[in-house]
């Protein structure tokens, strides 16, 4: 066991609220439609695995294909992976505040948002885990998106039981020793960190990266270069490609899917950045994976 970072020791009191109401059998549990998956809709985006959502002041409105739900504070969300979704934040008896759970390449990460005046969603203070099990753990959220397949009379128990063994999955991967020590400026964790959470936005840029870590875009790109050997923006580039490897490999996304999912605003744009690191286009690399296997 390892001692915890103050701002992971904020993450722990919060799943470890959500267990509690769990196992009081007083947590909701909002769960959209898997309805018209990996699509572009205006102010939504998607991920390519699913979310999960705590609200832990005032609301959320999530707008999705299916319909629009309010999260309350106190109330979970899971975001069934490809379902595009738009958040609106509100103030209630509290100020507003999320935190959000979500599957990346080496583990999980936990990232809290804020409201800024203008009623835009702000991330900041995000820790990344490396963590085979926490990554898998995500599976237990594919079940809970599929819960209507089971019985109405064991419905609620078994999404309750997936969301407790999710939680205390995730629990018990906070405490595992650090696999390296980590020699990058504050800097540069926090921009690499906020890339693994931001990739399937397109209007992801360094720009962006800059403002939410407190730095001048000019700054971070040095202090990226100096330290990572390459610059920033190939950095997402070669991220975003990796990202759809891993894609390509499953059968459930088309080609198109699996760009957009990555942040590639448009067919041409994927083509032209995988082939450039791949010297393949994504659909020889599906078939040359396929062949393989």
């Amino acid at each position: 066991m390892r001692e915890i970072s103050e701002t992971l020791a904020g993450y722990e009191r919060d799943l470890r609220a959500v267990l509690a109401r769990v196992r009081a059998g007083r947590l909701k549990v909002r769960v959209p439609k898997a309805v018209e998956l990996h699509r572009k809709r205006p102010r939504a985006h998607f991920h390519p695995t699913p979310e999960f959502f705590i609200q832990t002041g005032g609301a959320s409105r999530f707008e999705c294909p299916g319909g629009t739900f309010l999260l309350g504070t106190g109330e979970v969300a899971v975001i069934p992976r490809g379902v595009p979704h738009a958040e609106t934040p509100e103030d209630r008896r509290t100020p507003y505040g999320i935190v959000v759970g979500m599957h990346v390449r080496e583990g999980f990460a936990l990232l809290r948002a804020r409201a800024t005046p203008e009623r835009i969603i702000q991330g900041g203070g995000m820790e990344k885990m490396q963590s085979l099990r926490g990554r898998e753990a995500f599976r237990y959220l594919d079940e809970v998106a599929e819960a209507a397949e089971v019985a109405v009379e064991h419905r609620a128990r078994y999404v309750a039981g997936l969301i407790e063994v999710f939680i205390v999955t995730l629990l018990g991967e906070l405490h595992r020793p650090a696999v390296t020590s980590d020699a990058r400026t504050l800097y540069v964790r926090e921009a690499e960190k906020l890339v693994q959470s931001m990739l399937p936005e397109p209007e992801l840029s360094v720009e962006r990266l800059a403002k939410a870590t407190g730095c001048a875009a000019d700054t971070l790109s040095r202090q990226f270069h100096r330290e990572r050997g390459v610059t920033l923006t190939t950095w997402i580039a070669k991220e975003r490609v990796e990202l759809a490897k891993e894609l390509l490999a499953d059968a459930r996304y088309n080609v198109a899917e699996v760009g957009w999912a990555c942040g590639f605003s448009t067919a041409s744009y994927f083509i032209r950045v995988f082939r450039a690191h791949t010297a393949m286009t994504p659909r020889a690399w599906r078939l040359a994976l396929t062949r393989s296997l």
